[in-house]
């Protein structure tokens, strides 16, 4: 019920409403107008039948009265019969009526006039026929009749008769002149009312024309805002809802050009600050970088005299320290710390290079296998209590095309955190580590390395399942297995990420450094703990180059 009357409180609704009744009371009042006519030509032409009629019933009339006066009749009812048809044909013209089996309605008044001229005329007639012929006694019908010229009495009665007919012709002519004018004005009235209608279309048309401007002018406007036009604006005329819609859309176009406004000078002002954040991100960064180089300047001869102390031992026995056994002790702690703030630094300085981005990789051919097998030899050199072993590869040499250097140093990280995680699993297993070894059964391969190839699809399809042939398509993936204590499952997600440790010993910075060194060659790095749950197992991919 009240979205009904909404609809009724629309303007534009109500004015097409308005123009949809008239339109339909001009079509019913046609059709009505229509029937009204049809039915006055219908009733008129039943009028001229009836004045025609008085014709012949004047013409029964004569010979009724011949018939009379001349004895062929001894009674004078059907004279009085006929006189009795023809009057009551003559007041039924003028006063409507049934007769004959027609429905006559009353004479127009405009013709009434000729209605007088037949009704006076038949007056005189029938008084000359009630005084001069009825009234004669029967026996003196004959007599008189005789004595009168029978061409005299024919001319008298024939000379009223024709009067009769004569103005009963005319009021007949008249009614036809009548009818002939109702079908023109008919047809002037059906031309009249088909104007109207048409008229009243074109204002239809026209109103739906003035509705659909408005939307037109929106459709252009949205097609403008589209192309980035916002000053594109419609204009609003008159107050109905197309024009209150118009209306808001110009509003909405003012509110999105202030908030755009408002969204460029904030858009400016976080460019602003953000190229501050970059300046500052500099200034963080060369400072990172000074301190780095700065934090390197003491390591050096720290190490450097830290060495040669320890190598000078036995001349400097008058130290205190010496005479309480504690100066090798102290000089390996020394050289332990600096070793890991020379570490950290050259981190900082790995980190500072890659966020920059100006990690350069000096790329050269070399044997991954040889490089491994380096960098194991290396690392039992300072770790000799835990045992690395490197399974032979099936595939020796395997060339890469890598910065040696830096893929050492992803080697070496990942082999020295797998070695730090098994000697954590060592120590708290077992009471028999020391730094001189362990018990043989807890470290007989203890660490694992392996290399290799994973072949692409398509060189696997070429050449049937021929592993000795290797493409610049393939991979070799390079694996570090140990026996310690895991990947905590806190840390595994993020493990490759800045910072992530569960180390007191570490900065969490090597496995993120590896990861990106990696990646810089167009490999992958991974790791998971192993099914056994003994250890976990690190595993990175290089593009192969070739083999020799």
């Amino acid at each position: 019920m009240l979205s009904w009357l909404h609809r009724i409180n629309s303007k534009i609704l109500s004015k097409i409403a308005v123009l949809a009744i008239i339109e339909i009371i001009l079509i019913v009042g046609s059709f009505g107008m229509l029937a009204y006519f049809q039915s006055q030509q219908s009733s008129l032409g039943n009028s001229i039948n009836i004045a025609g009629k008085n014709r012949y019933l004047t013409a029964n009339l004569l010979l009724q009265i011949e018939k009379y006066l001349y004895g062929f009749s001894s009674d004078d009812s059907q004279l009085k019969n006929a006189m009795s048809i023809l009057e009551s044909n003559i007041l039924t013209l003028k006063q409507g009526g049934n007769i004959s089996g027609m429905d006559i309605k009353p004479l127009p008044s405009n013709l009434l006039s000729l209605w007088n001229s037949v009704d006076g005329r038949w007056n005189i007639y029938k008084t000359y026929m009630t005084n001069k012929i009825l009234a004669l006694p029967r026996e003196a019908r004959a007599t008189t009749a005789k004595a009168m010229d029978q061409s005299q009495l024919r001319n008298v009665t024939e000379s009223m008769a024709s009067t009769l007919i004569e103005s009963s012709d005319k009021l007949a002519t008249s009614l036809g002149q009548q009818t002939d004018n109702n079908i023109r004005n008919l047809m002037l009235l059906q031309i009249l009312f088909g104007i109207l209608i048409i008229g009243i279309l074109v204002l239809i048309l026209y109103l739906v024309k003035r509705m659909l401007n408005p939307i037109f002018a929106l459709t252009e406007a949205t097609s403008k805002v589209k192309n980035g036009d916002l000053d594109a604006l419609v204009k609003r005329k008159g107050n109905d809802e197309l024009s209150i819609l118009t209306e808001r859309f110009n509003s909405m176009m003012v509110s999105m050009k202030d908030h755009i406004k408002r969204q460029n000078q904030l858009t400016k002002q976080l460019e602003a600050a953000n190229e501050e954040l970059k300046q500052k991100d500099r200034l963080k960064d060369e400072f990172i970088n000074i301190a780095a180089h700065e934090l390197r300047t003491p390591i050096q001869p720290i190490l450097g005299l830290s060495e040669v102390i320890r190598s000078r031992r036995p001349g400097l026995s008058n130290f205190n320290m010496d005479r309480e056994g504690g100066g090798e002790e102290f000089i390996d702690i020394i050289i332990r710390n600096a070793k890991r703030l020379q570490s950290l630094s050259e981190n900082i300085l790995d980190i500072t290079k890659i966020e920059s981005g100006i990690l350069k990789l000096n790329k050269e051919k070399f044997n991954i296998n040889e490089k491994t097998r380096n960098v194991i030899n290396d690392i039992k050199l300072k770790e000799n209590v835990i045992r690395i072993s490197f399974d032979d590869p099936k595939i020796d040499p395997i060339l890469v095309e890598a910065d040696s250097l830096r893929i050492y140093q992803v080697m070496s990280n990942l082999l020295i955190n797998a070695v730090n995680s098994t000697k954590k699993r060592i120590i708290g297993g077992s009471d028999s580590y020391s730094n001189h070894g362990i018990q043989d059964d807890c470290c007989s391969s203890t660490i694992t390395v392996s290399t290799t190839i994973k072949k692409s699809i398509d060189n696997y399809e070429k050449n049937n399942n021929n592993s000795s042939s290797i493409s610049s398509q393939d991979e070799v993936i390079i694996s570090i297995i140990d026996r310690g204590t895991g990947i905590d499952s806190d840390i595994q997600d993020k493990l490759f990420s800045k910072f992530v440790t569960k180390s007191d010993a570490g900065s969490g910075l090597g496995l993120y450094i590896s990861k990106r060194i990696v990646e810089a060659h167009g490999g992958r790095i991974c790791a998971k703990n192993n099914s056994d749950g003994n250890g976990a197992t690190f595993t990175f991919s290089l593009p192969v180059s070739g083999v020799r």
